[in-house]
């Protein structure tokens, strides 16, 4: 139980101070976005790209690493759309937005401060390459699944565009400044370019900003939701299975791809598989859900549901992978 007392306590701890602070009025509930800001714009995109940029090839190009996530992402993704379109008789497109509450985590501004947290620095290498492969393979999914929809059920499917839809994805992808930080980052370590040195210091001192301020501003955000509580446009069987499947199924397939099926040398590299998959569904797919019209109301409360609940479910996973 010494990790409960050394890793978990600690990392809950800062998210605490920073709902405390939202509750005691200490800053208000909208500096929530320019911590939020912060995190995603600088601190996070140096923390990650100078972890790439001085990390080994051999490690980067993890070709085990890659299949169990491609794995872990594809199987839970199937089994999400099998569940809601057979048992909840939900329909093509919108299952593919469940597909993505249960498979898309909170890695940015959850995952990898708390792994930086609980290992250290070398944690950020997995995490980040992790990062990637989920926002490359899921945002593929959905963009692809509603815009081929949106022109079969405009009479058009003619006329779809494949180059159109390739480099609208490429665009969401790259947009994010933590994918354009992990892609520059890979690119300097496989080419093997020095660089000069003001700009490891630079983001060697601004990258670790990125874990307790991110891990605070979580604390803060949770502080004002208590309107998204009040929400009443869900069922409760389908808040329940979206439960189950982020936090529960979703962890257990990992723990079979990266122990089981591929299994990984590195522990550190197999634990930061688990638990970033146990994670809680991630902001970003609210803004897909806005984009295509499917779900606006239902998932903010699932994000928050499965936020609160994984505090619970990480402490637990975190004690039984580190001891």
């Amino acid at each position: 139980m010494i990790v409960l007392f050394q890793v978990v306590i600690p990392i809950f701890a800062i998210i605490l101070c920073g709902f405390l602070a939202g509750r005691l009025s200490l800053l208000s509930f909208e500096s929530t976005s320019s911590l939020n800001n912060f995190v995603y714009y600088f601190a996070l995109p140096a923390l990650l790209f100078y972890s790439l940029a001085t990390a080994p090839v051999d490690s980067i190009l993890n070709v085990d690493f890659i299949l169990a996530n491609l794995g872990i992402i594809i199987s839970c993704f199937l089994l999400t759309i099998l569940i809601f379109r057979f048992i909840f008789k939900k329909r093509f497109p919108e299952v593919t937005m469940y597909g993505m509450i249960t498979t898309y985590g909170n890695t940015g501004f959850m995952g990898i401060p708390l792994l930086v947290a609980a290992f250290g620095q070398e944690a950020a290498v997995p995490a980040a390459i992790l990062t990637f492969i989920y926002d490359l393979v899921i945002i593929s999914i959905v963009v692809g699944s509603f815009e081929t929809a949106k022109a079969l059920n405009q009479k058009q499917s003619e006329q779809v565009n494949f180059g159109v839809l390739l480099g609208m994805i490429a665009k969401t992808v790259l947009k994010n400044p933590i994918n354009a930080s992990l892609l520059l980052g890979i690119i300097v370590a496989i080419s093997q370019v020095p660089l000069p040195e003001p700009v490891y210091v630079f983001t060697d001192t601004l990258g670790p900003a990125a874990g307790p301020t991110a891990l605070f501003a979580l604390g803060l955000g949770l502080s004002g939701q208590r309107s998204v509580v009040k929400n009443k446009h869900y069922q409760l069987s389908e808040l329940l299975t979206l439960l189950a499947l982020k936090l529960v199924a979703l962890p257990l397939l990992a723990i079979l791809f990266v122990y089981v099926i591929f299994p990984l040398d590195d522990e550190l590299w197999a634990t930061s598989v688990v638990i970033l998959s146990a994670l809680p569904t991630g902001a970003i797919v609210y803004v897909f859900a806005e984009k295509y019209r499917t779900l606006v109301r239902e998932v903010p409360l699932y994000i928050l549901a499965t936020t609160i609940v994984s505090v619970m479910t990480i402490s637990v996973y975190l004690v039984l992978m580190v001891e």
